[in-house]
């Protein structure tokens, strides 16, 4: 089984102002859960793998975001200059 973590940094107008971040996989499926005493080591590696997942995503999405930041600070900083001469 696999899940698909996105994350989606978009503008208030909900147009994408950085590339989506995507992040897949591998869970334990369905048939893992084989009864009671089973549940709880099934669910800590379900838990574990999603809780990385959800953590890698959002650096990867936050290290885009920043990279967007500096693109648009530099073009403002070019800007700015270019008036003021």
């Amino acid at each position: 089984m696999k899940m698909k973590i996105t994350v989606n940094i978009e503008n208030d107008d909900n147009t994408e102002t950085v590339e989506s971040t995507e992040i897949e996989l591998d869970i334990p499926n369905f048939e893992s859960f084989t009864g009671p005493d089973k549940f709880g080591e099934v669910f800590d590696q379900y838990e574990r793998k999603v809780l990385e997942a959800r953590n890698d995503v959002m650096k990867a999405a936050t290290e885009k975001y920043l990279s967007e930041l500096a693109k648009k600070n530099t073009v403002r900083d070019r800007d700015r200059e270019r008036k003021n001469h």
